[in-house]
């Protein structure tokens, strides 16, 4: 068997130092570049599962953003409309001046030519009336009269179907009145005209009834 090769002193070289160390070295290394392979691999194992999860996440943003404007939509389309109109609208609407219910000439005139028409073209039609205010909320002096905007409506949409009644002998079985309050602007409130335009009453002429087939 070989001897390790000592100095002069009796004690061993560095040399064979060196090599009974190397050895563990070496092997320590070598593990350490396995570890940092499988690391590596496993890094990118992960990184291709983040990048899937990311495309996932994004893909369903994207199903939810086109949910969201689909919901808008209909949104905007339910305050252009109000819920159950089914018809045809009468043009123009009777306006009204702010925190009042009562009918001013113009508005007569209007429903004038609305009753003739009315007999003229939609005898046998039900129609309904429907009441609107601007967005500026009741004061206090008319609050007794007008409690709120929606009762405010109601009123406008009942002074309506009154002047039909008695100036026109106009009604039908199931007269249907409406209070939207301010609802369904269509004009924007923050202008004296878009406030005078949302301050209306309009007539909606129901669809005909489906005929049973008898």
């Amino acid at each position: 068997m070989m001897r390790p090769m000592r100095s002069p002193l009796g004690k061993p070289s560095p040399h064979s130092q060196s090599r009974r160390f190397l050895g563990p070295a070496l092997g320590l290394a070598v593990l350490g570049v396995a570890v940092l392979l499988g690391a590596c691999q496993q890094g990118g194992a992960r990184v291709e599962q983040l990048a899937s999860t990311v495309d996932s996440l994004e893909s369903s943003n994207r199903t939810l953003q086109s949910r969201v404007h689909a919901l808008r939509d209909t949104l905007r389309s339910g305050a252009e409309r109000p819920p159950g109109e089914r018809g045809t609208k009468l043009e123009p609407a009777v306006f009204f001046p702010s925190g009042s219910a009562w009918l001013t000439d113009r508005g007569k005139e209007t429903l004038d030519g609305h009753a003739e028409t009315i007999r003229a073209r939609y005898g046998d039609r039900e129609f309904r009336i429907q009441g609107y205010t601007d967005n500026v909320p009741i004061g206090d002096s008319l609050r007794q009269i007008y409690p709120s905007n929606w009762y405010l409506s109601a009123q406008r949409a009942a002074a309506v179907a009154h002047y039909l009644d008695q100036a026109h002998d106009l009604q039908v079985p199931t007269l249907e009145i409406g209070a939207f309050g301010p609802q369904s602007p269509v004009a924007p409130n923050e202008t004296a005209e878009g406030r005078r335009q949302n301050r209306r009453v309009e007539i909606v002429i129901a669809e005909p009834r489906p005929d049973p087939g008898f």
